[in-house]
């Protein structure tokens, strides 16, 4: 998917979340405040002369593609809005997203990406439930702390599944052992959190989260399943991070990615920052 299509699909789907259409200040703005180009500026504010932001001007320049298409009706009002034949397109574009390699250059977010992604949220939360399943059921004999980490990206591999929203890959409970084991058996969020004793009569009950979701593996084109990604939480973090209000969801993820940071960075061959990590968590 080239950049062109990415551009169309940004506002296509901005247009669609701004129930059809909007003025063109409006649907920018949203642009830009859902965090969804990564072409703008944090700073930007909006601007009505030469000067403007290089993006905004890009997404007008677009529009006019889109118009001349079909997909965006031509209106002289300042008012954008998406055609059937602009939603049919961009069904198809979600589509193809879906099934992109690791090596299209992406100009949209992990945000935006995850936002598409979101009816996989719930597949996500079942892989982890079968992840601690068969945590619960190997052998711990191995308490080892001290394996010798690689702070450089791997490959995704090969997926278990595919899906309408793309493909699935599986957690490794091998991978997410040594990652308990790592963190010594306790809570990161929260180290004074009780937990019970598994059935071992040794370990502390803990459950394996990957602060970057496993959803996203094909937008960053990299293996996430590593133990520089995985945070050992008592019950109640792990759903706080998934379910809590977005001010104590914030606070997680700001304590545990303040934590491996440089670890997290290097693993995805890339720089990732709070902001990002907030907006692919909702909680901005």
């Amino acid at each position: 998917m080239n950049q062109k299509e990415q551009k169309w699909l940004v506002l296509l789907y901005s247009l669609t979340e701004c129930k059809g259409g909007d003025q063109r200040s409006v649907i920018l703005q949203h642009i830009n405040d859902c965090g969804y180009w990564y072409k703008n500026d944090q700073n930007d504010i909006l601007r009505r002369t030469r000067n403007e932001m290089a993006w905004r001007n890009d997404f007008s320049f677009e529009r006019q593609h889109l118009v001349e298409y079909g997909y965006m009706k031509s209106n002289g009002q300042g008012r954008w809005e998406v055609t059937d034949k602009g939603k049919a397109i961009l069904t198809h574009l979600i589509e193809k997203t879906m099934h992109q390699t690791a090596e299209t250059e992406t100009c949209y977010t992990a945000a935006f990406f995850q936002k598409l992604i979101k009816n996989q949220s719930v597949t996500e939360m079942k892989e982890d439930q079968v992840l601690i399943t068969q945590l619960c059921q190997i052998n711990r004999k191995d308490k080892r702390k001290d394996v010798m980490l690689v702070n450089e990206p791997q490959s995704k591999g090969t997926a278990s599944s595919k899906s309408a929203n793309g493909h699935i890959y599986l957690r490794s409970p091998a991978v997410a052992q040594r990652a308990l084991n790592r963190a010594g058996n306790v809570c990161e969020a929260a180290p004074t959190h009780e937990s019970f004793l598994r059935r071992d009569g040794v370990t502390l009950y803990m459950e394996p989260h990957h602060l970057i979701p496993m959803a996203l593996t094909d937008f960053f084109g990299v293996n996430l399943d590593r133990e520089q990604n995985i945070f050992s939480l008592c019950s109640n973090c792990h759903n706080q991070i998934h379910y809590g209000a977005k001010e104590d969801v914030r606070r997680l993820v700001r304590k545990l990615f303040s934590m491996r940071e440089y670890e997290i960075c290097s693993i995805l061959g890339r720089k990732i920052g709070l902001e990002e990590l907030y907006r692919i968590y909702d909680a901005y």
